[in-house]
C-alpha cells in the first residue's frame, strides 16, 4: 500500500531487537534466495557466452571469467550451507568482480545487444546485493543513461514538473524512520530508506515507477504526495527533513523518560551472524542500531519500553549493561557498555 523498493522477490522488513535480528531481507525463505541466485546464473551465463564471442581482449575476458567464477562459487557454497546468510562473503566477492565488469561496460562501447544483456544481468546482480544488504551497481553503459530503467528495469522517465523536482523527505510508515527521495527533471529517481543505500526508480510526468509498484504523484503544500495506484495508500514528502533529519520515532509508543542506566552506547553479539550489534540510546528516547557495521536504523524508547517498528521489547539493567526482552516470544539479547 506504499511506495516500496523493488528487490526481486524481496519485501522490506524490520529489525528485531530482542530476538535473533531480522536484518533487512534475512527472513526470506531459502528457496526464495536460491531462485534469485538461479536468475543470476542464467543471465550471467548468457552474457559471458556472448561477450566471449565478441572481439575482446584477453584482459577483458579475464575480468568476465573472474565474475563467472565468483557466481559459481556462490552456488556451490550456498548449496552446502543451511544458513544462506553465511554466504554473504561470497556475494561480496561477486559484487567486487561485477564492478570491474561494470566499469568495462561503461568505459567501452559494445554492441547494443550486449549492452542490453549487461543491463539485465546488472538488474539480477542488484537483486542479489539487496538480498544480502550490500551496495549495488550503478548505472551507465552505452546509451542507457545514468540510471537505466531506474536500476530495476522500470520504464524510462522524463518531463517531470518543476514542483516535483528536488529532494524530498517522508516518514517510513513501516519503521517510523525517514525516506529520502531525490527526483531529477529527466525522471531519474533515487530513494533511501532509513539512511540505507539508495535504490533507483523512474518518474514520467507524474507517474512514479518503482519495480512492480506504480504511484501517482500530486502536489501538496511544500512537497509531494505519492498514491499507490493499486491500494490507494499515500505517503507525503516535504522539502525539509522530518524530525530534524535523524533519530525519528521508531514506530510509536512515545519517546523519553529513559533511565540513566539505559543511556549510552552498548554492544552485543549478533546471535544470527556472530557479528556485533551497536545500539546508542539518548536521554530523549532516540535510538540508533547498527548490525555488523552496517548503516544505522532508528528506533525509540519510552521509559523501559523499546519500540522498533512492529517489535517491542522490555529493557532491564544487567551488570554493566542492559537486556532487551521481546514482549511476544521472551527471547533476549544482552548489551554491554563499549
Amino acid at each position: 500500500m506504499k511506495l516500496r523498493v523493488y528487490v526481486g522477490l524481496i519485501s522490506l522488513c524490520l529489525l528485531a531487537l530482542a530476538s535473533a535480528p531480522v536484518l533487512g531481507q534475512r527472513n526470506l525463505a531459502r528457496n526464495q534466495v536460491s531462485a534469485i541466485i538461479s536468475n543470476l546464473e542464467t543471465s550471467s551465463d548468457v552474457f559471458s557466452r556472448d561477450f566471449k564471442r565478441r572481439n575482446t581482449s584477453a584482459n577483458e575476458r579475464r575480468i568476465v571469467d573472474n565474475f563467472e567464477n565468483a557466481v559459481d562459487r556462490l552456488r556451490r557454497n550456498f548449496d552446502r550451507n543451511d544458513n544462506w546468510w553465511n554466504t554473504r562473503n561470497d556475494v561480496q566477492s561477486i559484487m567486487d568482480e561485477s564492478r570491474e565488469v561494470n566499469q568495462l561496460m561503461i568505459g567501452e562501447r559494445f554492441a547494443r545487444a550486449l549492452e542490453v544483456q549487461w543491463r539485465n544481468l546488472r538488474r539480477d546482480i542488484n537483486a542479489l546485493a539487496n538480498t544480502y544488504e550490500l551496495n549495488g551497481l550503478g548505472g551507465g553503459g552505452g546509451n542507457t543513461g545514468p540510471f537505466p530503467g531506474g536500476g530495476n528495469n522500470n520504464p524510462r522517465g522524463g518531463n517531470v514538473p518543476s514542483w516535483a523536482q528536488g529532494t524530498f523527505y517522508g516518514r517510513n510508515p513501516e519503521t517510523g524512520g525517514m525516506i529520502t527521495m531525490s527526483v531529477q527533471r529527466d525522471g531519474d529517481v533515487s530513494i533511501s530508506f532509513d539512511g540505507g543505500v539508495p535504490t533507483y526508480a523512474t518518474m514520467n510526468r507524474t507517474t512514479l515507477y518503482n519495480g512492480p509498484y506504480t504511484a501517482r504523484v500530486t502536489r501538496v503544500n511544500n512537497g509531494i504526495r505519492t498514491t499507490d495506484v493499486a491500494s490507494g495508500g499515500t505517503i507525503d514528502y516535504f522539502r525539509t527533513p522530518i524530525s530534524g533529519g535523524y533519530y525519528p520515532p521508531g514506530g510509536g509508543g512515545g519517546v523519553g523518560n529513559v533511565p540513566n542506566w539505559a543511556i549510552g552506547t552498548f554492544q552485543a553479539r549478533n546471535p544470527q551472524t556472530g557479528g556485533t550489534i551497536v545500539m546508542s540510546i539518548m536521554a530523549n528516547g532516540s535510538v540508533s542500531i547498527s548490525f555488523d557495521g552496517g548503516m544505522p536504523i532508528y528506533a525509540s524508547m519510552n521509559g523501559t519500553t523499546l519500540t522498533n517498528g512492529q517489535y517491542v521489547s522490555r529493557v532491564t539493567q544487567v551488570r554493566n549493561g542492559i537486556r532487551t526482552t521481546d514482549v511476544n516470544n521472551g527471547s533476549y539479547i544482552d548489551y554491554f557498555r563499549r
